[in-house]
């Protein structure tokens, strides 16, 4: 790949730098619902070999009320739907089956061990058809629904077979001691046997045959663990792939986090900045108006002839002198302003605005910038104004607290960490920023109530992040530096 690098030494500063990293690390799958194996052996007395079989004693009764409540809310939402109000009615049993969800994760985190979170919350629409639309559309209800009827299935097969395996592991190494209570039963050839008959003429009452039973009963009490956790497993992947959230509404809800709370930063920043330009330069300006107004006062009483408005030059000159300095000051903090709000470096492009952030930074920042990332509208201005002020910020910070002697700034396009949630209009194309520095690390990231307005650490940047639908990953151990990996869609997310 070819780049541009544009690099600043301090001095005292070594002129040979490693090269910047290129590696691009791969996201790492999870997968909450993982089948643990099970001893053969071991198995029936595992303790959690029997909290399974209590989760399928209790989802046989929740399972059977559960799937009458899903033919009631398919018939009703069917019979009343002919109406416009009965449409309320279809919509409401829809919404009402996100509680057997929160039951079905409750019995799971209690007896299986899965704990998995909560959809995210109903909201209710806007007006009538507003609101209709919403119960009717709600995915978290219908996704509970289709587990009624899948999870009774599984449930009453799975507690059949758990059961009968118990059942007959248990009688079969028993039988032994009980078989003697057996009724008399007369054979074919008349003679009389008292035990189980498998067949005409075929009793278990023999040395041999008494034997053989209980080894078939072990057997079948080793096996039953095995065949009841497939079926628990089964029902397992059910609460954990419908009764969750989805990977495209907890994106959303992120999204919608994070854009809050960039909107309250922006609204934190603009009442900044009306501050700082009333108390700082509006001040200034006042002060500069009344130094000048009584400047001309004392030139026009000189000009009238009066003595006792005689000024002398060296007083007029010492009123223009602080007027000068104080306009050169408020002209300083105007331009300050204007650069928080938009730095002016950057309408000659990301590389040349970072290029001169790396010469301005009090430690040797080494910019490397991929050239296909200077050409016009390959970033959307808000994208490259978010990554200008990322970088200065993980600049400003690895000179303050790295306490080290170089940073290595790398932008190039990346491959997306993630695909795109389904029916989303995020872009495709990605831009990676990596910021590492050769410091004490030991950087963490502390996202308990980020205030708004003061986001400008590594919580803020997250936040901001977060809004255009990027990623933040610090990896900072300590006394090996700190790496900043940033992921910015080249476009802002619902834009074209």
């Amino acid at each position: 790949m070819s780049t541009t690098t544009m690099a600043a030494t301090a001095p005292g500063q070594p002129s040979s730098t490693p090269p910047a990293p290129t590696e691009q690390s791969a996201p790492q799958a999870t997968t909450p619902a993982r089948l643990e194996p099970v001893g053969f052996f071991s198995g029936p007395f595992k303790r959690r070999t029997w909290s399974e079989l209590l989760f399928l004693v209790c989802t046989l009764v929740t399972s059977s009320v559960g799937l009458a409540y899903f033919f009631f809310t398919i018939g009703a939402g069917a019979g009343f739907g002919v109406t416009v109000v009965g449409l309320y009615v279809g919509g409401s049993l829809v919404v009402g089956a996100r509680m057997w969800g929160s039951l079905y994760r409750a019995e799971g985190r209690a007896l299986l061990g899965v704990d998995v979170p909560a959809p995210v919350p109903f909201r209710r629409g806007r007006g009538f058809w507003g609101g209709m639309g919403r119960m009717l559309g709600d995915t978290a209800g219908w996704r509970a629904l289709a587990f009624l009827f899948l999870s009774f299935v599984t449930n009453l097969v799975g507690a059949v077979f758990s059961l009968v395996f118990l059942a007959y592991g248990l009688g079969g190494l028993t039988y032994g001691i009980w078989y003697r209570w057996l009724p008399l039963q007369q054979a074919d050839d008349g003679s009389w046997h008292r035990g189980a008959q498998y067949g005409p003429g075929w009793f278990v009452d023999t040395p041999a045959r008494i034997w053989a039973q209980a080894g078939v009963g072990l057997l079948l009490l080793f096996l039953w663990p095995q065949i009841q956790r497939g079926f628990v497993h089964l029902t397992r992947l059910l609460i954990v792939n419908l009764l969750g959230p989805t990977q495209a509404s907890l994106r959303v809800a992120d999204l919608e986090r994070s854009r809050g709370r960039t909107v309250e930063d922006a609204d934190a920043r603009l009442r900044r900045i009306e501050r700082d330009l009333h108390d700082g330069t509006q001040a200034r300006l006042v002060a500069v108006a009344m130094q000048l107004g009584e400047a001309k006062e004392q030139l026009a009483g000189a000009s009238s002839g009066t003595e006792s408005d005689d000024p002398t030059v060296a007083d007029v000159l010492g009123l223009v002198t602080l007027a000068h300095d104080s306009t050169k000051e408020a002209l300083t903090e105007l331009r300050e302003i204007a650069r928080g709000i938009h730095p002016p470096v950057l309408d000659n492009g990301l590389a040349a605005a970072l290029g001169t952030l790396a010469a301005r930074s009090p430690v040797r920042t080494v910019v490397d910038v991929d050239p296909a990332l200077s050409e016009r509208d390959a970033l959307a201005p808000a994208i490259e104004a978010l990554a200008y002020y990322v970088v200065a910020e993980l600049v400003t910070n690895a000179a303050k607290h790295a306490h080290g002697s170089t940073v290595w700034v790398l932008v190039e396009p990346a491959a997306a960490a993630r695909p795109p949630a389904p029916g989303s209009t995020s872009p495709t194309h990605f831009v990676r920023i990596r910021v590492r520095d050769d410091g004490v690390g030991g950087a963490a990231v502390n996202l308990t109530d980020p205030r708004p307005g003061e986001g400008s650490g590594l919580a803020g940047l997250v936040e901001r992040v977060r809004a255009v639908d990027g990623t933040l990953d610090v990896v900072s151990p300590a006394g090996a530096g700190t790496r900043v990996d940033v992921l910015l869609p080249t476009v802002v997310p619902g834009e074209k």
